[in-house]
């Protein structure tokens, strides 16, 4: 059964890759970039999962999600909430919703879709991300430990966390755009060779 899901974010990249950790035919994915097209999609076809940024352009994603809980059909709606980096967050309006968990930016793909898939009842809930362990269970490097309490040095420091971060989240995109370009390109040598032999062996 092909499950459907929303995936509304404004970013091209996110979209990507959440598209090839949950291909068709398995997954279809209705992509959004503003609140008006969300309803639409909404509107239609129930969807399975929802995938929502909070910096969604143009929109109180908080105000979206509320409505959304409001409506009875979608009370049991599994909701993914997508923070940027250092996004500020309203706690008070955020304990007040409903919504299944609420993940940062830049996230590993992979468990991302586990934990959707968990939502679904596909699999089971792998590791928690890394942007959920607790601060106590972090062991600074010795070099880490230098720093100090220097505000810019400790500024530099996070800086030089989300390069790495951001680094990462692009190495895994190309990856993965290189290895569809691949399957694409060898199902059409496949295909075009099929007919090629067909055509030899009509003549």
């Amino acid at each position: 059964m092909t499950r459907r899901i929303i995936v509304a974010d404004s970013s091209p990249s996110v979209q990507k890759i959440i598209e090839m950790v949950l291909p068709a035919p398995d997954y279809e994915l209705k992509r959004c970039v503003n609140g008006e097209e969300l309803f639409m999609e909404l509107d239609g076809d129930r969807p399975d999962a929802l995938i929502l940024s909070l910096s969604l352009p143009g929109d109180d994603v908080y105000d979206l999600v509320a409505k959304i809980n409001s409506r009875p059909e979608f009370r049991d709606l599994p909701i993914f909430l997508l923070q940027n980096a250092f996004e500020p967050v309203d706690e008070i309006r955020l304990a007040s919703l409903l919504y299944t968990r609420i993940i940062t930016k830049p996230f590993d793909s992979e468990k991302l879709a586990n934990f959707i898939k968990r939502a679904l009842g596909e699999s089971e809930e792998p590791i928690g991300l890394p942007e959920e362990i607790e601060e106590e269970s972090l062991t600074l490097s010795p070099s880490s430990q230098r720093i100090g309490h220097n505000y810019q040095d400790i500024r530099t420091f996070i800086r030089s966390i989300i390069q790495e971060e951001i680094v990462s989240l692009e190495r895994e995109l190309e990856k993965r755009i290189i290895a569809s370009v691949k399957n694409e390109i060898k199902g059409w040598l496949e295909a075009t060779l099929s007919k090629m032999k067909e055509r030899y062996k009509n003549e």
